[in-house]
């Protein structure tokens, strides 16, 4: 199994995760914040990486929901 940093992490994130334009345009009607739920954060890339695109997307807010954390 190949090792990766965080800077390669990162970029496959940013690779992997798209807001598709039927989401972009509920986030955009949506009257308030999303709510963003990940089962398992190890190092919280994924919920920062996703929350970002959501807001750039037109979420108004982001709120981040963990079920369990590793590490």
């Amino acid at each position: 199994m190949s090792q990766t940093n965080s800077a390669q992490r990162v970029r496959a994130l940013h690779e992997a995760l798209v807001v598709e334009p039927e989401l972009a345009q509920a986030l955009a009607s949506a009257g308030g914040p999303v709510l963003l739920v990940d089962d398992l954060s190890d190092t919280g890339w994924t919920l920062a990486v996703a929350g970002r695109l959501l807001r750039r997307a037109g979420a108004r807010g982001v709120f981040p929901l963990v079920l369990a954390v590793q590490g």
